[in-house]
C-alpha cells in the first residue's frame, strides 16, 4: 500500500563504489522513513556540439543524447559519472576547455527530486523493513510528488556559554517533549534540571534529542553558534553529538555561494 510522506533531510551515500541518493523523511502517521535509491547515476548536460571535444577530457564518463535543449535553443548532450564527488573536477576541465556546462552545480539527491518532480511531500510504494531511530527503509521504491504538509515534531534550542565559547552553562529546550532547562550547578534550582558537570549536561540533552525524536530543530543562530558549540564541547568529552536519527555526527557546512551561510546536516531531521 502508498504512503505520503514529506522529505527532510534529502542526501547521498557511497556504497562499494556505487551512490545511493538517501531520502530521511516522516510519513502522514507520523513514523521515519528513509528511501534509498541506487538506481540513479549522477549526470550533468553540454551543449552537443561540444560532445567531440568533451569526450576526450570526460575519462570514464558517458555522453550520450538528451531530448532537451537550451534556453536558446541548443541541443544538449549528458554527461553521465559514477560519483557525484567526480562533477565537479570534470566541470572544471571542460570550463577550462571552454566547454559549457549545465545544471552541474546540482546537488546529487535533488537532482534526484528533481527528476521525479518531488518538492517536498512524496508517496512511496513497496517493501520495506525497519530499522531502531530511522523507521522504515525503503529500497528502490515506487516513488513520486504528493500534495501533503505534514505535522512536523518542533525542537527548539538556546544555550548559554562562558564568553569566548569555550564552555557550556545550560541548554534551554522548548516544543517536542515540552519546555526544560538544563543547567549546571552545586545545588537544585527551581525550574531546571541540575547537572554536576558540562559532560553529564551534553549527555542528558543528547538523550532528550533522542527520546523526543523532533523532525525539525531550529534556534536563534542555531547552526552558526549553538550546534557548533555542542559539537566542539561534545567532542571535547568524547560524546558522539549524533543528532540526528542515525549514528553521524551532527556536520556543519559553509555554502559555497556568496552568501557563505552555515548549515547543519541531520540525517534524518530538517533544522531551521
Amino acid at each position: 500500500m502508498a504512503e505520503r510522506g514529506f522529505i527532510l533531510t534529502p542526501t547521498y551515500r557511497v556504497v562499494g563504489g556505487r551512490p545511493e541518493v538517501h531520502l530521511y523523511g516522516v510519513l502522514e502517521g507520523g513514523e521515519p522513513a528513509l528511501i534509498v535509491d541506487d538506481r540513479q547515476a549522477p549526470y550533468f548536460f553540454i551543449r552537443a556540439a561540444d560532445a567531440g571535444p568533451a569526450a576526450g577530457l570526460a575519462g570514464g564518463a558517458r555522453i550520450v543524447p538528451a531530448d532537451l535543449v537550451t534556453f536558446a535553443g541548443e541541443p544538449v548532450a549528458r554527461i553521465e559519472i559514477a560519483r557525484p564527488a567526480d562533477v565537479p573536477p570534470l566541470r572544471a576541465r571542460l570550463g577550462d576547455a571552454g566547454i559549457e556546462c549545465f545544471e552541474a552545480d546540482l546537488r546529487f539527491a535533488y537532482r534526484y527530486l528533481i527528476d521525479r518532480g518531488v518538492k517536498g511531500g512524496f508517496r512511496v510504494e513497496g517493501p520495506f523493513e525497519r530499522r531502531s531511530g530511522v523507521g522504515r527503509v525503503y529500497r528502490n521504491p515506487r516513488l513520486e510528488p504528493a500534495d501533503f504538509a505534514p505535522r512536523l515534531r518542533v525542537l527548539s534550542l538556546d544555550i548559554e556559554t562562558s564568553l569566548d565559547a569555550s564552555r557550556a552553562y545550560s541548554i534551554a529546550l522548548a516544543g517536542a517533549g515540552g519546555e526544560r532547562v538544563l543547567l549546571i550547578g552545586r545545588s537544585p534550582v527551581a525550574g531546571a534540571d541540575v547537572f554536576p558537570d558540562e559532560r553529564a549536561l551534553l549527555a542528558e540533552f543528547l538523550a532528550h534529542v533522542r527520546r523526543v525524536d523532533p523532525d525539525v530543530l531550529t534556534g536563534w543562530n542555531v547552526c552558526e553558534f549553538d550546534l557548533a558549540v555542542l559539537l566542539r564541547r561534545c567532542r571535547r568529552y568524547g560524546l558522539r553529538c549524533a543528532l540526528g536519527r542515525t549514528e553521524d555526527e551532527v556536520e556543519i557546512r559553509r555554502d559555497q555561494n556568496f552568501t557563505r551561510e552555515p548549515r547543519a546536516i541531520l540525517c534524518g531531521r530538517q533544522v531551521l
